[in-house]
């Protein structure tokens, strides 16, 4: 099925970044439009009048802030409640306060104007000094840009969403959203997000999905082609949103939303039976977690396990780095609530252009993906990384814990962590706290090193967890976050398939598992593929996981085991895509739908 449909106008589609899986008919609900003029003040008594506007909004702002952890429901975790903590953090900058009060008594001018000029000259630092190329900083460009707005809405004595604005089915559809905003939308009457900016690493993404609110974000130029009211279709699965849908192209989505319902339903009723092959191979399905809010929508939609806990959100959404009792509670909540379930905890992947507030700015190295992170950082700061390790290890006795290691280059690596590892246990019994006696230490193999020496590092470890995602990046020398080369970022590119195959066939041989962690895991296309070279685990968002379980179900292991031959004996990406895709739209047509 093409979508969007051949009789939709080409000029009613934009695209932008999916969050969730649903289809949504709504009504726009477009956010006030906020407009800054700049004037000059006169006289001195004026002046002061401006500073005292600006540092009367900025005690409005911090206490709005901080009022916004409320809305969170209860059960919200410590780390998402963190989030906030980080426009308290920029708000109390002491550059921003010094700045902009000097703006306004020296070019004397409004608050307004002063306010955006200061908050724009950090934008401006950020994205000339401190490596503008990074996902991380990029997304706290963007926290500076919605402090700007709400810096402005505050001094205009405006609200951006006003409540009586809303109606039933409302999208809202606006140049930006902070968290706070976002956790104050009306849930009854706001059924999703648009937004011109944003990405899919920002804390209003992370918070959403989190909520299960659908959103496509970073849909350039939606504003200006908008109308203040009437129909908007909102597709979060593809990324897509149709403007002025007529009565064709609403019918046809009422369908797909109703039938994508249907196939959610049915699949995450089914998502608990295990993912068997019709010839009998299981292969385990679990899911990637960042957020404890997920954790009751991963149990639900049948994970079986975690394969990939990222563990920096704590570290990245706070001014201090957080404590070893910090850590404990979050990892105890995580495995308590999975056992007997497997949790498998990657360390710090910290570093470059994931940098603590508390450690400094984030470093301008030309290559950020080359620098100091992940392991190497950990192994540069043990003072850091052993309060992670003891937290770690004294959630052990709570389930069934693995430890991983990102970005493994070397055996040395292995051995200084092993080294720690040992250090740490031995501590923590000498205090008389319980520690489980065996916990697996695996590592991710994501450079070409790691699969070169892939047998050596076997040796050394218990587990191999493939990281497509940065494996691509480093085997094809090119950067993902540069759209200039994201057509060269080809998952079935020939060399990719067999590194992949290389690893999968050393964990046999040495009887330690395999899995992969990367975006390939929860693509159907090249799950099938992955099963078919013999993968043990694939590891997800957990709203691809009933999808994923049900193809392995109704599929034979001998058919994907020859489609993976087929493709790995392919000289291209495109040929090695027409094979397995050509494949499963045969068999799986409403996977494509």
């Amino acid at each position: 099925m093409q979508l969007p449909p051949p009789f939709v106008p080409e000029s009613s589609i934009f695209k932008g970044v999916g969050i969730g899986t649903a289809v949504v008919l709504g009504e726009i609900y477009v956010s006030e439009a906020l407009t800054v003029q700049r004037y000059s003040i006169h006289s001195a008594e004026a002046v002061e009048e401006e500073v005292e506007r600006f540092i009367d909004a900025h005690k409005k702002l911090e206490g709005h802030f901080r009022d916004a952890k409320s809305f969170l429901p209860p059960d919200t975790a410590q780390e998402n409640k963190e989030i906030f903590e980080i426009y308290l953090r920029l708000l109390k900058e002491p550059f921003l306060l010094k700045y902009t009060v000097d703006l306004i008594r020296q070019k004397k001018i409004n608050a307004e104007a002063a306010t955006v000029e200061s908050l724009t000259y950090i934008q401006h630092l950020l994205n000339e000094k401190m490596a503008p190329k990074a996902f991380y900083l990029k997304d706290r460009i963007d926290d500076i840009e919605l402090l700007m707005d709400s810096f402005v809405a505050v001094l205009h004595g405006k609200e951006r969403f006003p409540t009586a604005n809303f109606h039933p089915n409302s999208v809202v559809v606006t140049r930006n959203l902070s968290p706070a905003e976002l956790v104050a939308l009306p849930r009854k009457q706001v059924v999703g997000i648009i937004t011109e900016s944003g990405s899919p690493t920002s804390h209003t993404a992370l918070l959403a999905q989190a909520l299960e609110l659908p959103a496509v974000m970073g849909v350039p130029g939606i504003l200006d082609k908008i109308q203040a009211r009437g129909p908007i279709i909102l597709d979060a699965a593809l990324g897509h949103v149709i403007l002025n849908p007529d009565k064709d192209t609403l019918g046809f989505y009422k369908t797909r939303q109703a039938s994508l319902a249907v196939f959610q339903r049915e699949i995450v009723r089914m998502a608990h039976i295990p993912a068997r092959t019709l010839d009998d191979r299981q292969v385990e399905i679990c899911a990637n977690l960042q957020l404890i809010e997920e954790l009751p929508a991963i149990m639900s939609y049948g994970a079986e396990g975690i394969g990939l806990y990222r563990t920096e959100m704590m570290y990245l959404a706070r001014g201090t780095l957080p404590t070893e009792e910090e850590l404990f509670e979050s990892y105890r909540k995580v495995v308590g609530a999975t056992n007997p379930r497997v949790v498998t905890i990657r360390t710090l992947d910290l570093g470059a252009d994931k940098m603590p507030v508390s450690l400094g700015p984030a470093r301008s190295d030309q290559n950020q993906a080359l620098g100091l992170r992940a392991i190497r950082f950990c192994l540069k700061h043990p003072d850091i990384f052993r309060v992670q390790l003891r937290a770690i290890l004294r959630a052990s006795i709570m389930g069934n814990v693995r430890i991983m290691l990102p970005m493994v280059s070397n055996l040395d690596e292995i051995d200084e962590v092993k080294e720690l590892v040992k250090d740490v246990k031995k501590e923590l019994l000498s205090e008389g706290k319980k520690v489980a006696p065996k916990i697996p230490l695996g590592i991710m193999v994501e450079v070409p090193a790691a699969v070169m020496m892939v047998k050596e590092f076997g040796k050394k470890t218990d587990f191999f967890s493939i990281g497509t995602n940065d494996l691509i990046q480093y085997c094809l020398a090119l950067d993902r976050t540069n759209p200039e080369v994201t057509d060269l970022y080809q998952p079935f590119h020939p060399s990719i398939l067999r590194m992949i195959k290389i690893v999968i066939d050393a964990g046999k041989a040495l009887n330690i598992p395999v899995s992969i962690c990367g975006g390939m895991a929860a693509d159907p296309v090249s799950a099938a593929l992955l099963v078919g070279m013999g993968a043990d685990m694939l590891s997800m968002p957990f709203f691809d996981i009933p999808r994923i379980k049900r193809l392995v179900r109704m599929s034979f292991i001998k058919d994907m085991k020859k489609v993976a031959a087929e493709a790995l004996a392919t000289s291209s990406f495109r040929e090695a895509d027409n094979i397995i895709s050509g494949y499963l739209k045969r068999k799986f047509p409403d996977l494509y739908s």
